[in-house]
């Protein structure tokens, strides 16, 4: 098999374990993304999937404009869609470049619908990826480098897919030089400016010297890590299904449970609880965060650790979609008085008056068993009510006498005496107290990962 007819092969291989639909490629017109275009281009050919590509003019170099001719050039030959982006940098760095890239291209694909980002990723870049992640000292998540396949919270839908993440650069230029295809050259890679171009030039290559199949043996690592990582993260979701909350703004994590995990685990669960990008410091200060202590975290978010829970508290001012009330359940009374949390008797005439809301200024209760009436402030701190958790608390309401503050217990307006004509209210809605808020089963990474 020749070298561009491996390369086709690889690329078929990787698309049949996902089979996306739709596919865009990423073509700098560089020799990778080249190759990686007439790979997908002969792969449409025999497989069913919609074709297009996208191509980012920076402006920061004088041949740009040159680079976008040549790949809306390549793509008309090949009668494959293509879009040229020109986005506008502030600055020159590589990261900012590389974001405003991943910014542009995904503001473009959004009105697609679900599809693939065809990036031509190779073994080298893996390596590069994994020493950098290395370097500022990562754990699995990091070590893992890039997957095949991966998604965000803020891809809006797209994919980013790698098929040629296990192939040798080597073979990808061999490939275009046995076809006479021609691809553009950035005078930029060749310098040593920005570190991921100084470990491809003075790094690798000295430790190729030495070890021949380094960079497979990264690749092979990588592979392992990510199967690592998966099974982490697998463990850490279990875990807050049964442990955690991730709905703002009532965020929190169970305490006595949290310090019965592995430190790897412990580490797993914390950031993937904590709303915000923790660093490494900022990690271990959160898990040795003791009962009363309070943790500043970024972006104005704070934790706040109580005797049971350690609350995700966000920064004043941040608002969040309110928190839906579901409608009561009425059943037949038989007698049970409930257990105050989810099920409670009451009088039919005093429910029939009741509204269901949530915490207004000047709410009242006069709580079951008790003389005389308390603010619900007063009940809530009596009743050890996290502050996080009473605004988001159902409340069933005569104007404002709270009658049944649902999750933390009655007033006294609704004991059923014997004789009295009463009902069974039951509520199933979501209460601050749950556990098992889903969450998005997304590859957390930012755009600095990918």
């Amino acid at each position: 098999m020749d070298d561009f007819a491996f390369l086709r092969e690889t690329v078929r291989r990787s698309w049949q374990k996902n089979r996306p639909a739709k596919v865009t490629a990423a073509v700098s017109g560089g020799a990778d993304s080249v190759a990686l275009l007439w790979a997908l281009h002969a792969l449409s050919a025999q497989e069913v999937f919609a074709l297009s590509a996208v191509h980012v003019d920076h402006g920061l170099r004088a041949e740009s404009q040159q680079d976008a001719a040549f790949v809306a050039a390549l793509c008309e030959k090949l009668s494959v869609p293509c879009r040229v982006l020109r986005v506008h940098l502030r600055g020159s760095s590589e990261e900012e470049a590389r974001n405003a890239r991943y910014d542009a291209i995904l503001q473009a694909l959004a009105h697609q619908g679900n599809c693939c980002l065809a990036l031509a990723h190779h073994r080298r870049d893996q390596a590069e990826t994994m020493l950098l992640h290395l370097f500022r000292g990562s754990g699995a998540e990091g070590l893992t480098g890039m997957a095949e396949y991966s998604a965000r919270a803020d891809s809006g839908g797209v994919t980013f897919w790698r098929p040629l993440l296990t192939a040798d650069p080597g073979v990808i230029r061999s490939a275009l030089r046995q076809q006479g295809l021609a691809w553009r050259e950035d005078a930029t890679n060749a310098e040593d400016d920005y570190l991921r171009n100084f470990l491809r030039h003075r790094v690798l290559p000295v430790i190729a010297e030495r070890i021949p199949d380094a960079e497979e043996a990264m690749g092979r690592a990588a592979g392992i890590l990510a199967d690592e990582n998966d099974y982490l993260s697998r463990e850490a979701r279990r875990f807050l299904r049964l442990n955690g909350c991730l709905l703002d703004p009532v965020r929190w994590l169970r305490y006595e449970p949290l310090r019965t995990l592995h430190p790897a685990l412990r580490r797993r669960v914390l950031r993937m609880i904590c709303p915000v990008k923790l660093s490494f410091a900022q990690t271990e200060a959160l898990d040795a965060a003791l009962p009363g202590a309070t943790v500043n975290l970024p972006e104005g978010w704070r934790a706040s650790c109580t005797a049971d829970r350690l609350h995700f508290l966000p920064p004043a001012g941040m608002r969040f979609p309110p928190i839906a009330l579901a409608a009561p359940s009425v059943l037949p009374f038989d007698g049970t008085r409930g257990d105050g949390k989810r099920t409670q008797a009451m009088p039919r005439d005093c429910f029939a008056q009741c509204v269901l809301r949530t915490w207004r200024t000047g709410d009242r209760i006069r709580p079951l068993g008790a003389g005389g009436h308390q603010s619900l402030q007063d009940y809530f701190v009596n009743k050890k009510v996290p502050q996080p958790f009473r605004a988001c608390l159902p409340l069933l309401c005569i104007g404002q006498e709270v009658i049944w503050a649902i999750g933390v217990g009655p007033s006294e307006s609704a004991r059923v005496a014997g004789g009295t004509d009463a009902v069974l209210i039951e509520y199933r809605g979501f209460l601050p107290f749950d556990a098992g808020t889903p969450f998005p089963n997304t590859d957390t990474k930012g755009v600095d990962d990918q």
